[in-house]
């Protein structure tokens, strides 16, 4: 399963597209003032424009597969969506609203079938409940915070965050340092912060990288591509969050995961080579 269509997307399907002030509007708002050059396809059967664009009422009636498809719809709402957008033969997806493994049995059951169109479709995921992707340098973005000023964004930082509101805190101020790529990546269903980790590592603009932690879903994986980076001299500066109870009770409301040990975290770090 190739990243590159999530963080180099050549197009994009924004399912769930409006006129009024939703993530479907904000997200195209944001692409236009980034600057972004390729195709982007509004998704809204309930609209022939959006922003002066043809607007399309199926992902099946866009004139190209997109590469990259975001949905900005409901969770009850994103299954049948999400299907129709495989068929299509997307690439990457982002699926931004929460509602699935963190919050139950159905929702389990949701994230679950997603993850498995994925890894049948071949399909890169961000997500769910996750705030998406932004590469200032490249100028896309699929995150779902409206950029209003995307000038002082660009740098050398990559950020990994389980975290989305580290990443609108980051993004507030951007006076000491900018960003090569910033990935909320939320529950990850299927691509999970070791591997975000090991594509900014060989991400030619991106000479530091922060990660800001909640769980590890696959420790030998995460422990592996920071062996990568300690090889490739790409310092990696992580957080990780959740050594009380309490904590921990929130993580796994939060994005479905367990907090886990935070010494063998610690321990872990401590052992790679430096």
């Amino acid at each position: 399963m190739r990243l590159d269509a999530l963080f180099r997307p050549k197009s994009i399907a924004v399912i769930g597209a409006s006129e009024k002030p939703t993530i479907g509007r904000r997200l195209i708002v944001s692409l236009d003032r980034i600057g972004f050059t390729g195709p982007v396809f509004p998704i809204n059967p309930n609209y022939s424009m959006v922003l002066g664009r043809t607007c399309y009422p199926s992902i099946s009636d866009t004139p190209e597969a997109p590469d990259v498809a975001v949905f900005c719809l409901g969770h009850r709402l994103v299954l049948d969506a999400f299907t129709a957008a495989a068929e299509r033969g997307i690439k990457g997806a982002v699926i931004y609203d929460g509602g699935f493994a963190e919050r139950g049995e159905e929702g389990r059951w949701l994230q679950d079938r997603i993850a498995a169109i994925c890894r049948e479709r071949g399909i890169a995921l961000c997500g769910p409940n996750c705030m998406g992707m932004l590469n200032p340098i490249e100028r896309n973005s699929t995150y779902l915070q409206e950029i209003r000023d995307p000038e002082p964004l660009a740098g050398n930082v990559g950020i990994v965050s389980q975290s989305g509101g580290l990443c609108v805190s980051l993004l507030t101020d951007v006076s000491r340092f900018g960003f090569s790529h910033l990935v909320s990546c939320g529950n990850e269903a299927v691509l999970d912060a070791g591997d975000f980790l090991e594509y900014l590592i060989e991400d030619p603009h991106t000479t530091v990288i922060g990660c800001f932690i909640e769980t590890v879903r696959r420790p030998e994986r995460f422990a592996a591509a920071l062996d990568h980076a300690s090889a490739r001299n790409k310092p990696v500066v992580a957080l990780k969050v959740g050594r009380t109870a309490r904590a921990r009770y929130a993580v796994t409301t939060h994005t479905a995961g367990a907090a886990g040990d935070s010494a063998a975290f610690s321990d872990m770090l401590r052992t790679r080579p430096r």
